[in-house]
């Protein structure tokens, strides 16, 4: 794609692709996140908010898994500051709605617990025809929502989706995902990244400080209410 790359460790990447548009791409295996990898994933946000030449994000994975949520190990050796850990995981998410530039969220796996909430960040999202399971498993767990989690679900999918959604912990394969809103449109694995960067390019002229407010208007509820305690 003609690319200059910036990273911070082989696992976080933001390339310029060119036209307005910027993929940060997440390359870990699963992809979970811990506080080292959501501090790189602000580093970078901050690197393509700086940019002005960057008018669209596209946030994906790579291989098998978008991302499969909070690295299980890390929350547990997390103690007192589980919370606190969760917290800066949903604050990344507010900042992306907020953020003044259009994000595409391209699902090329699986998407599981906060990696769900993670693709849901996307103004713009797009899946995959053949495989990929979107699941919020949170009930099967033991583990609790947040006020901000139910804000972003209902905000995004409608109250009825969410509220089915979080109580049954269904695995959403793609056409189900596509149903219940979680992504816009379907394409095949081949088309997936050539598909989000041509969206990204198209809507990478609307950067800006309107398209900021209209975002922030329009979630309003989850930004505010993104890393508060249960």
């Amino acid at each position: 794609m003609g690319a200059a790359d910036t990273s911070l460790g082989d696992d976080l990447t933001l390339e310029r692709v060119g036209d307005g548009a910027a993929i940060l791409r997440m390359n870990n295996g699963e992809n979970r996140f811990t506080p080292a990898v959501i501090s790189h994933l602000n580093a970078l946000l901050d690197e393509a908010l700086a940019d002005e030449s960057i008018g669209s994000l596209i946030v994906t994975g790579s291989g098998k898994f978008f991302s499969n949520g909070f690295d299980i190990t890390a929350l547990s050796d997390a103690g007192n500051k589980a919370l606190a850990f969760v917290g800066t995981m949903e604050k990344l998410w507010a900042r992306l709605l907020a953020a003044p530039f259009t994000v595409v969220t391209a699902l090329n796996g699986h998407a599981f617990g906060a990696g769900a909430m993670l693709a849901l960040a996307g103004d713009l999202r797009i899946g995959r025809t053949e495989r990929g399971f979107w699941c919020l498993p949170e009930a099967d767990l033991g583990m609790p929502f947040s006020p901000g989690m139910m804000a972003l679900f209902a905000d995004v999918l409608g109250r009825p989706a969410a509220s089915r959604l979080m109580v049954t912990a269904e695995r959403l394969p793609p056409e189900q995902q596509l149903t219940a809103g979680v992504v816009h449109q379907l394409v095949s694995e081949d088309d997936l990244l050539t598909t989000a960067v041509g969206v990204a390019r198209a809507a990478a002229g609307r950067r800006g400080n309107n398209l900021g407010r209209i975002k922030s208007l329009l979630h309003a509820e989850a930004i505010a209410l993104a890393g508060r305690s249960v």
